[in-house]
């Protein structure tokens, strides 16, 4: 055999091969060659991938011979797909339990294990995955939505808040879920989803059982945005801040003596707390035959109105009174109980908008439908007529105020009985 060419070699391997690359190997002593059948060059470059040796390059015919010799003792693992267990350790990677995530290397692993010389090349392509963040322009935390407003301590609560984003970037946002502080003991949760591409709304679900009144505070961090939401719960009992009785209005207003009446009291109020009253029914004092009741009525933080209704006979003429305790607050009812056969006319009135006497009014004519009111001046001319009922004169005549004066009038009660008189108009 004829040596043709000698050169040394010491070479340590930094890359992988190709995978299209068919290995074999041949052992001269301690030392072991690798090389690639398709063509010469491939052998060069197996060579200089690989192995790391000292050895003879010899001519085409020991080359030849080389190739009848047995399996080398190093370890090839060619390039393959592979299932591997999946483990996040960015929090990327959402998994309520077990699971797996099938990918393949792009690297070929491979070792050389030889006497004094071991060298591993760990060239495993780690896969990358590079997801858009969730990404809002701006969370319209002054405009969200609760579809239950009554949150009341120590009572179970279930509600669910919609909150308008805006500027969605269309990425897949995690789910999350956020105590209350301040007010304990409800938890606000957004299950995962997906951003809309511009504007949206995501629906966070709220449940638990308040600890104490007060505000139930949530620091929402969403698509890069905070917004804290906060939320009044309120006692179980109901509340107000002020109830004016003072100021209630009666529909029909007349409520006569010996006749039956079926009208509705209005109550205002402000400062609610979201729960309802207990039902009321409660008998008039002073004049006998009234009950003013209602049932469970809301009391509204915005405030309202409360409606009663008013039933019954009265038994007398006079005044009717009822004592009401809502919210917190009392306050006393009175109702005016007319006698239409004891018709009392005022003398004077001062339509000047203080709030005395600003209208000449006879009340007991709202008893008698048929009635009729004419109002004269010092010459007998006809001024202005009223129906009875609901009558109040304003001292307007023709939206001009009449002159501080003397003025006549004449009721008719029905066909038969009529009312003269006269009363002065004062400034």
């Amino acid at each position: 055999m004829v040596f043709s060419y000698l050169q040394f070699f010491n070479i340590t391997s930094t890359k992988s091969p190709s995978s299209d690359i068919q290995w074999l190997c041949s052992v001269t002593g301690d030392k072991f060659v690798g090389f690639s059948l398709n063509s010469w060059s491939r052998f060069i470059v197996a060579f200089g991938h690989v192995f790391s040796f000292k050895y003879w390059i010899v001519s085409t015919t020991g080359l030849l011979l080389f190739l009848l010799c047995v399996m080398s003792p190093a370890s090839l693992i060619a390039q393959d797909t592979t299932i591997v267990s999946a483990v996040s350790s960015g929090g990327s990677l959402e998994n309520t339990g077990n699971g797996s995530v099938e990918f393949s290397f792009g690297q070929l692993l491979y070792a050389n294990e030889i006497a004094g010389s071991y060298h591993v090349n760990q060239g495993i392509q780690q896969p990358s995955i590079y997801e858009l963040a969730s990404s809002v322009s701006s969370l319209s935390c002054d405009n969200y939505m609760l579809d239950n407003t009554v949150l009341l301590k120590g009572e179970m609560y279930n509600g669910v808040v919609i909150l308008p984003y805006f500027g969605g970037n269309g990425a897949n946002y995690l789910g999350l879920n956020i105590a209350s502080s301040m007010v304990k003991g409800l938890t606000m949760t957004l299950p995962t989803g997906k951003l809309a591409k511009g504007n949206g709304s995501i629906e966070l679900v709220l449940k638990g059982v308040p600890a104490d009144t007060g505000i139930a505070l949530f620091n929402l961090v969403f698509g890069t945005k905070s917004c804290p939401i906060s939320l009044r719960v309120y006692s179980p009992q109901p509340e107000l801040s002020v109830l004016r009785c003072d100021n209630f209005s009666l529909f029909p207003s007349a409520v006569g003596k010996n006749l039956d009446y079926s009208g509705e009291v209005s109550i205002t109020y402000s400062g609610g707390n979201n729960v309802k009253t207990a039902p009321v029914s409660l008998s008039s004092q002073g004049v006998n035959g009234l009950v003013l009741k209602a049932d469970s009525l809301l009391l509204d933080q915005t405030g309202g109105v409360l409606k009663y209704s008013l039933l019954g006979k009265p038994g007398s003429a006079g005044t009717a009174l009822f004592s009401l305790k809502i919210g917190g607050k009392a306050c006393e009812v009175s109702v005016k109980v007319l006698d239409s056969e004891m018709i009392i006319v005022s003398d004077y009135f001062s339509p000047n908008g203080d709030g005395v006497n600003d209208y000449w009014s006879i009340p007991e004519l709202d008893l008698l439908p048929d009635s009729k009111v004419f109002i004269f001046d010092r010459f007998g001319r006809v001024l202005v007529e009223y129906a009875g009922t609901a009558f109040r004169w304003d001292g307007l005549i023709n939206n001009i105020p009449a002159p501080v004066d003397s003025y006549w009038y004449l009721v008719k009660l029905n066909d038969i009985e009529t009312l003269r008189g006269n009363f002065t108009l004062m400034r």
